[in-house]
């Protein structure tokens, strides 16, 4: 009879790649293919899938940094990081507490976290057309614009 100690485990640490970062990044290459070629926008849920916080460095490696950051706050907070790879966007959502509530690959020309949404453009026109009342009005009092 044989005891646990007999018993082969082998513990992998979080520190340990689990072979499925290459995949992502092959999945990358598809996507940004169809986005060249279609205009197709891809999106892939890193929470989704079997990442260890090694992979997901290897990933970030593999990337590399691009030139565009942006800090979105609202309802927790949101970073968009352009990647070495242009078109290739990586998008992690926060909790109040600091903790990542979604981690995505975005391959898009921008991401739809950065772009205006229509009732804000409308609101902008409306705050941009009384700001001109405001100066006209002041112009048209002394001819002065303070």
């Amino acid at each position: 009879m044989t005891g646990l100690a007999d018993i082969g485990v082998q513990v992998e640490s979080a520190s340990s790649m689990t072979g499925a970062a290459p995949a992502v990044l092959r999945e990358i290459e598809s996507m940004l293919v169809e986005l060249i070629e279609r205009g197709t926008l891809g999106r892939i849920d890193l929470r989704s899938l079997p990442l260890s916080p090694a992979d997901l460095d290897w990933l970030a490696g593999a990337l590399g940094e691009g030139e565009v950051q942006a800090s979105v706050e609202t309802m927790g907070s949101s970073d968009v990081l352009e990647t070495g790879v242009f078109g290739v966007w990586w998008v992690r959502h926060f909790d109040e507490g600091g903790n990542v509530t979604a981690d995505f690959i975005e391959v898009t020309q921008l991401p739809e976290l950065l772009k205006t949404h229509p009732a804000d453009m409308q609101a902008g026109l409306a705050r941009l057309r009384e700001q001109m009342n405001t100066l006209q009005n002041l112009e048209e009092g002394d001819g002065h614009v303070r």
